[in-house]
């Protein structure tokens, strides 16, 4: 993880789940609060700016989600968990022309097992939902 010292890895992978947790009940205005701090603590880790995106998120915050999400972009360019979170983030806005932008940014960094499995689900959705030759 970077800019996480190795000594407070394991609390911040704690406090990560503790807001992830959060979050499955329903408390995702506690789960940004518990975010805060990590990201005031560790201002230069793309880990908590993309947990802290998806924490606002999920809050329905998305113009500061969008923004947590940038930053860890811009501190880990070839993260794909940061692409990913951010990607979620965009889609969750509404905003799915980014999201697709954001996509094909990491692509330029490798292949991505994450972005080809969302696109095969999302394919497999399409088809099923797609009118039969019948109707």
């Amino acid at each position: 993880m970077n800019q996480i010292p190795d000594q407070a890895a394991e609390r911040v992978l704690g406090t990560i789940r503790e807001a992830v947790h959060l979050v499955e009940e329903s408390k995702a205005s506690e789960a940004v609060q518990t975010m805060k701090a990590l990201v005031e603590e560790f201002p230069e880790a793309s880990i908590v700016h993309s947990y802290m995106a998806w924490a606002l998120s999920q809050a329905g915050m998305h113009r500061e989600a969008m923004e947590h999400g940038r930053v860890a972009i811009k501190l880990s360019p070839e993260s794909e968990m940061s692409s990913i979170m951010l990607f979620r983030v965009l889609w969750s806005a509404g905003e799915h022309g980014q999201a697709f932008d954001e996509m094909k940014r990491l692509e330029k960094y490798g292949h991505s097992d994450e972005y080809a499995q969302l696109m095969q689900e999302w394919n497999a959705g399409r088809q099923a939902n797609a009118p039969s030759e019948a109707e």
